[in-house]
């Protein structure tokens, strides 16, 4: 009896999991970016004042899609404006906010020591 054993070639280079990117319920790959503080308080200044008072929606909604730098190889700059801003949220939808929620607060954390759970976005209009 005679055996024959094929071997899969190895790679040479361990696989890799991409630490700055997300994929939705919808199946879209989102690439996400840091970003630094003259970004984030430019990111403040574009909400304006009484948005930027209100904690869920700064690190719930303004930031996360602020961070977006492409969806599927669609590039996306830093919203300037409240309606980029707003337009970002909308391309995300209910399952890019989501998708980007469990990977900033995983632990549901979503206000850096207030109560507000990651569920905000769930249960928002």
């Amino acid at each position: 009896m005679k055996v024959t054993v094929h071997e899969k070639p190895r790679s040479d280079e361990p696989s890799v999991a991409v630490s700055n990117q997300v994929t939705d319920t919808r199946g879209r790959v989102i690439r996400y970016r840091e970003l630094d503080p003259l970004q984030e308080s430019r990111l403040i200044l574009a909400i304006g004042a009484q948005a930027a008072m209100n904690p869920v929606y700064v690190n719930v909604y303004a930031i996360p899609a602020a961070r977006v730098s492409d969806i599927d190889g669609d590039e996306y700059a830093i919203p300037q404006t409240q309606a980029q801003v707003d337009a970002m949220i909308s391309i995300l939808g209910r399952e890019g906010m989501d998708a980007l929620a469990t990977q900033f607060f995983p632990t549901g954390d979503c206000n850096q020591g207030d109560d507000i759970p990651r569920t905000a976005t769930k249960n928002s209009p």
